[in-house]
């Protein structure tokens, strides 16, 4: 059975703005990256258009909806209707595809779901997804929709009864977290910087039965990364025996990303995805933060191959191809004002970090432990 590479055209050259940590190109310049590898086949790349207004409305209010698609088409709302929605307000700007490209990477997420669900595929990588902040009825955190909400609501109608979702992102997924505390029918996992916002995913959180979060330091290392899946949160998750997998790879603790302060490499973060495949057959990876182009695109390119569990391709030379292609990529940032650092564009791995697992996450676990007692 083959897996998928799932993405859209909405993506090339679809930017949020001058100055906006979005105004860059990572969701097409990752499947770039994979072709031009040669790790794919041209049969596994399927393209999508947006959701539609049915598909969204079964999580996200009508007027909410219908809202967002009239920012695209006039550019503008009514003032009134801005403050109400988040919408053109602060970090939720009105662009171009402000419609057409969140509904896009839902669409591929619930599409995603239906496939695996229809045992037509096992695996399914939505680089455009992991949108986790998007309200009900608001934007909210550069998300105008959630196609993690999407994902697992559709899972759950098409039978799934032990879901568990994985958030690997520097930031909290709160938009998720609120849906689903005490359902019986899907557990949630998230490892974020504390003390950044949203400033949700504290660790008292963890008194609700579904919900487990390590909230950590940006002193947090490659090996404490390891530790916490690999001795806490695999032993954990498989007592729960997910019937299906859903990771949001949000690639934005990696050394060199500018929305947090947290320095891993990309060897932790592919191995952190790689171990945790090993949990369950039927898994969706999706995309989600990730602010540094160049980090972001070899990221969640090398996600495509821990899915095939083809992990020794990332050991591979980058090719002369790959590198011209991510010299060639544009960011407007104070990082790359003296030059693109090299270690971004011209290999796949990171160096290698050698630190011991800190006191901190040592005793992170401990107080976990003390929470959920009964379950560990």
């Amino acid at each position: 059975m083959q897996n998928f590479l799932y993405t859209s055209d909405v993506f090339k050259g679809s930017r949020y703005g001058e100055g906006h940590p979005l105004d860059m190109d990572r969701v097409w310049p990752s499947v770039e990256l994979v072709q031009m590898m040669g790790w794919i086949e041209e049969k596994q790349i399927v393209k999508h258009g947006p959701a539609t207004i049915e598909e969204l409305i079964k999580f996200h209010d009508l007027d909410y909806v219908l809202a967002l698609k009239e920012a695209e088409e006039k550019q503008t709302l009514p003032h009134e209707i801005k403050i109400k929605y988040n919408i053109g307000i602060g970090n939720n700007p009105i662009f171009s595809e402000v419609f057409s490209r969140p509904a896009t990477a839902a669409k591929a997420s619930i599409s995603a779901i239906e496939k695996i669900a229809a045992n037509k595929a096992k695996r399914i990588l939505n680089i455009s997804g992991g949108t986790h902040h998007g309200r009900k009825s608001q934007a909210y955190g550069f998300c105008f929709l959630n196609d993690c909400v999407l994902s697992i609501l559709k899972a759950i109608e098409l039978g799934f009864q032990n879901i568990l979702y994985v958030d690997i992102d520097a930031h909290h997924c709160d938009g998720v977290q609120d849906v689903f505390k005490d359902n019986e029918n899907v557990n949630i996992v998230s490892i974020h910087e504390k003390k950044r916002w949203p400033f949700t995913g504290l660790i008292e959180d963890c008194k609700i039965k579904n919900i487990l979060n390590f909230p950590v330091s940006e002193h947090f290392t490659d090996q404490d990364m390891n530790f916490l899946i690999n001795d806490f949160i695999i032993p954990f998750a498989n007592k729960k025996k997910p019937e299906l997998l859903i990771i949001q790879a949000g690639a934005d603790m990696l050394h060199g990303d500018p929305q947090s302060r947290i320095s891993l490499s990309n060897n932790a973060y592919w191995k952190a995805i790689y171990d945790l495949l090993s949990l369950c057959d039927k898994s969706l990876i999706l995309g989600g933060g990730g602010y540094n182009p160049y980090l972001t695109a070899k990221a969640w390119a090398g996600n495509w191959v821990l899915l095939n569990n083809k992990i020794e391709l990332l050991d591979m030379d980058m090719n002369k191809e790959c590198h011209q292609f991510l010299k060639s990529l544009r960011w407007s940032n104070s990082r790359v004002k003296n030059g693109i650092p090299s270690e971004w564009i011209s290999s796949w791995r990171d160096e290698k970090k050698k630190n011991k697992i800190s006191d901190e996450i040592i005793s992170l676990i401990r107080e976990i432990k003390s929470i959920k007692k009964y379950e560990i």
